[in-house]
């Protein structure tokens, strides 16, 4: 074995470690943007749900100012 066996080796090793760690931060980002897609979408769903009861608070509200003007 000579040195630049040694190197080559050495270099290749390096490439893979550096390859795997980019795969792993490719990981990471993955799940924040996946996390912060949820999180938009807890959020969208959340106000729909408001939205969706606003009829009845609206009504709700009504009924209780013209109960208080009677």
């Amino acid at each position: 074995m000579t040195a630049d066996d040694d190197g080559l080796r050495g270099q290749a090793k390096r490439n893979r470690e550096a390859e795997e760690h980019r795969a792993a931060l490719d990981a990471i980002q993955k799940r924040r943007e996946e996390a912060a897609e949820l999180g938009t979408l807890r959020g969208d769903m959340e106000f729909a749900r408001c939205l969706g009861a606003a009829p009845s608070l609206v009504a709700a509200f009504e009924k209780l100012k013209g109960e208080g003007r009677g």
